[in-house]
């Protein structure tokens, strides 16, 4: 035992040196941009530091792994012990100086340094060229760092003198020691037991979005986007940029009215399947709804994953990574939505989906967006209601929905996502046989959720808040099947029903063909409302003017560009078709192969687009203060 411990007691003063020093750093980044982090208390601060460790551990230890391999393998002479120090200082000395340059960094970015700071520091001449005069700015950060670092050399031979590692242990205590440590490391660098290891995302369930930062550390923030970064796309400089498009939307002229907003996104509803989609309808009080409402019949989702589409629907965010937004390396990223703009005009707000809390990170979303209470499986009060298999059906979750929205103050911003038009495709005992199950085996459940849908609103009539409502009812995206062609391929395959309901507004009514997409919803909402401000948008309202309509899917290596009536096709940055979606629906016809001039103009848009895209997510700039 007296040759077990001392590796271990040396590994763990070691941690417990590393955590202060970056509680320190954490500290003056804190104290340096206080402006940026209106209304943190002292208390609060402390409990975002207490949690803040579980992230600085994660790096840490999946810094240190190689030291810690070599700390507990045999090997003691002094040589041996003189190289292992070597590399322990000389990790974390660099590990501190990329958290150390985050004091400067962070004013510009409002965010912690992602992996991309690696690009510039590798960039040729770049780096070098831009160090004096950063070493000048900020003179107090290389002080801080010798300081620091000097910090660590001497209290790291402290700590390898107070546990001095003589002798070795048998060979199965050797392996039983190996084990522990390896089991506690991955732990550790998992953030945890649970089902998926932590990433940024999870700092914005820790606290307010707006603090993510002080939750992170830049070695954590680095490590954790290493493989997912954008390249930043640029093609025009600023001026012709803003001639192709723009991402600041203002509606003024109409007073503000505080409505109460429900965005209801249903599973997998492809229009194919309700009555605007010209075959066999499957949503009956869906169809019945339409004809109260503003429906959007050329309407499409961005995306094909219930993960991307959340994030366009509520905050205007398209999908043209390879990862969902809250997953990526952006996904603690500053952003503009429905919940935190209207948050600014005092709406209090919920997001609702029975499924398991931590299902596609939609908790972690939900906090990032600034939803003020995520309502999930685990907050529901009856477990008989679960399914078995992703959460609470959609029946019984809807109505506790209707009626938890009029504990909410008014006005309020809620987000309703079902859930059990989803694979395996079953419905509750007492459907079975009830709907029309169709040729495919979602249909079925369609149905179903479209009775709950019935039954939420014949509910929520009965709610005091019903009539000061805007209803919002769109799909996250489409089935991967479809009994039409139009349905299969290309654009069809993102169509989508989109509706627009508030029954104490009798103008909203009507159908419109405007063509439309989900990133299109929180400029429309808030154009409704009147809400005065200027906010962040790639989409345009559906109840304003707009220099031209578009819709954007990311498909794989494929990316569809539909700008007014017309569709490019982009395989690997290459225009591989050009439809006009009017006469042809199938994309039967390539305009390319006749020289079509337009395709190159609709070319230079969704360039346009990609440039102000990446750029607003790796500079952190989707939002205006």
């Amino acid at each position: 035992m007296h040759s077990f411990l001392p590796p271990l007691k040396r590994l763990l003063y070691q941690l417990l040196l590393l955590l202060l020093l970056y509680q320190c750093s954490r500290a003056v980044l804190t104290l340096l941009n206080l402006d940026q982090f209106a209304g943190l208390s002292l208390a609060a601060y402390l409990r975002i530091s207490l949690v803040a460790v579980r992230f600085d551990l994660s790096a840490l230890l999946l810094l240190n792994s190689l030291y810690i391999l070599l700390l507990l393998l045999p090997g003691r002479n002094t040589r041996w012990q003189g190289l292992l120090n070597t590399l322990f200082v000389a990790v974390n000395s660099i590990a501190l100086l990329f958290e150390l340059s985050d004091w400067a960094y962070f004013p510009y970015n409002h965010k912690r340094a992602t992996a991309d700071v690696l690009s510039l520091i590798t960039r040729k001449g770049d780096f070098l060229n831009l160090l004096p005069g950063f070493l000048l700015a900020y003179w107090y950060i290389p002080l801080a760092a010798i300081a620091l670092i000097f910090l660590l050399i001497r209290l790291n031979g402290a700590i390898c003198k107070r546990t001095p590692l003589s002798g070795q242990p048998g060979l199965p205590a050797q392996l039983l020691r190996l084990i522990v440590a390896a089991v506690v490391c991955i732990t550790g660098i998992r953030g945890g037991l649970q089902l998926v290891p932590i990433g940024l995302r999870d700092a914005a369930k820790a606290t307010e979005s707006r603090y993510t930062p002080i939750v992170l550390n830049t070695p954590f923030s680095i490590l954790f986007s290493i493989q997912n970064e954008l390249s930043e796309e640029r093609y025009y400089g600023d001026a012709v940029l803003q001639q192709y498009i723009s991402t600041t939307r203002q509606y003024t002229g109409k007073p503000f009215r505080n409505k109460n907003v429900v965005i209801l996104i249903l599973e997998s509803f492809s229009k194919e399947f309700t009555g605007i989609g010209h075959r066999k309808s499957y949503t009956p009080f869906l169809d019945g709804l339409m004809q109260q409402s503003l429906t959007c019949t050329h309407a499409f989702a961005n995306a094909n994953r219930s993960a991307d589409g959340i994030p366009a629907i509520l905050a205007g965010i398209p999908s043209l990574q390879e990862e969902p937004f809250a997953s990526s390396p952006y996904g603690a990223n500053k952003i503009s939505s429905l919940a935190n703009l209207l948050g600014r005009k005092g709406y209090s707000s919920a997001f609702y989906h029975g499924g398991t809390n931590g299902t596609m990170s939609f908790d972690n979303f939900a906090a990032t967006a600034g939803f003020r209470r995520y309502v999930g499986r685990k907050e529901y009060p009856d477990p008989k209601d679960y399914d078995g298999n992703w959460g609470i059906w959609d029946e019984p979750f809807l109505q506790f929905t209707a009626k938890d929205m009029g504990t909410m103050k008014e006005p309020f911003c809620a987000s309703v996502f079902t859930l059990s038009s989803h694979q395996p495709f079953t419905v509750p005992e007492q459907y079975k046989g009830r709907f029309p199950k169709g040729n495919l085996p979602i249909q079925e459940t369609i149905g179903y959720t479209d009775h709950a849908l019935r039954l939420f609103f014949e509910t929520a009539q009965k709610q005091p808040w019903y009539t000061r409502t805007l209803f919002v009812l769109v799909a996250d995206h489409c089935f991967a099947l479809a009994e039409d062609d139009y349905y299969h391929y290309h654009q069809g395959r993102f169509a989508i029903p989109l509706v627009y309901f508030a029954p104490g507004d009798t103008t909203l009514r009507g159908q419109t063909d405007t063509l439309t997409q989900q990133i299109d919803i929180l400029p429309s909402v808030l154009d409704y409302l009147g809400y005065p401000d200027a906010f962040f948008a790639f989409g345009n309202s559906i109840f304003s003017p707009a220099p031209y309509r578009y819709t954007i899917q990311h498909w794989g290596s494929e990316i569809l560009w539909t700008k007014d009536n017309y569709l490019l096709k982009v395989i690997n940055g290459k225009a591989h078709g050009f439809y006009d979606t009017r006469t042809d629906s199938l994309s039967a016809n390539d305009l390319l192969q006749y020289g079509d001039a337009r395709a190159a103009d609709s070319y230079n848009y969704l360039k346009a687009f990609r440039q102000a895209y990446t750029g607003a997510l790796i500079r952190n700039r989707m939002w205006i203060p």
